[in-house]
């Protein structure tokens, strides 16, 4: 059995959803780690380009591509144009997140299709298209942003995002059993409450995460990502790793 190897090199790393919050911060530190960086957004083009401005001044390298990579022609194009500028990204972190807030009954089948879309489906094309490249190494590595409230803390109204991230763990532990002999990792890294413009649009369901939970900041998620995608972490695959801080508080008198 062929096992991942433990001294590769920094490379291409490929970041959805990375112009603002857990993605920039995931983008600054694999900048600073020797990585280049493909940044990807949706809309935040302003956002995308001071971060490439930033990083290329600190002495790192970066672009910025726009994708909506819940659209798979678009997810597909993201890799591709990613492997002809910087290379193939044989580091793939899978953090675009979209939440729309609304109870089962209420909630419009289109913004539930959105926010599966986006977390969900959008991780499975960007994977998908990427593997080619890290077969044909024998080498990746896939940390998929997941969510403690898919199966740790349930919260009610949030049952698209719920879901979305339960399936992004499911594609996780089976994707690692296929990729075991390949030298590729996946693995899932679950955020605490980090403030987010997704977490502040969340209205009052958003002020009682800050009530609860204890706050994490985006660097703390970054470097569980930079430790995950690191030589010394080739033997861990198929886990998620709670960045939470014990998760929500439970007062006692």
């Amino acid at each position: 059995m062929s096992q991942p190897e433990l001294s590769a090199s920094p490379g291409v790393a490929l970041i959805t959803g990375a112009a603002r919050g857990i993605g920039a911060a995931i983008a600054r530190r694999l900048a600073s780690d020797g990585f280049a960086v493909a940044i990807n957004y949706a809309s935040s083009a302003d956002a995308a380009e001071r971060l490439v401005k930033e990083i290329e001044a600190a002495g790192g390298s970066a672009i910025a591509l726009q994708a909506d990579i819940s659209d798979p022609a678009a997810a597909a194009n993201l890799v591709a144009e990613t492997t002809t500028r910087l290379g193939p990204p044989l580091v793939l972190v899978n953090n675009a997140g979209l939440n729309v807030v609304g109870s089962v009954r209420k909630q419009e089948p289109a913004d539930w299709d959105r926010v599966i879309g986006v977390n969900l489906n959008g991780a499975y094309y960007c994977t998908h298209h990427a593997l080619p490249a890290m077969y044909e190494a024998g080498y990746g590595r896939i940390v998929m942003l997941g969510s403690p409230i898919a199966e740790r803390t349930i919260t009610p109204g949030v049952a698209a995002y719920s879901a979305a991230k339960a399936g992004v763990m499911g594609l996780v532990r089976t994707l690692a059993k296929e990729v075991i002999d390949r030298g590729i990792t996946v693995n899932s890294v679950l955020p605490g409450y980090v403030e987010t413009e997704m977490t502040r649009s969340s209205g009052d369901d958003g002020a009682a995460m800050v009530r609860a939970w204890p706050a994490i900041a985006p660097e703390d998620i970054a470097a569980t990502v930079a430790f995950l995608v690191s030589a010394p972490a080739a033997r861990i695959s198929g886990e998620e790793i709670g960045v939470w801080a014990g998760g929500p508080r439970f007062r006692t008198n």
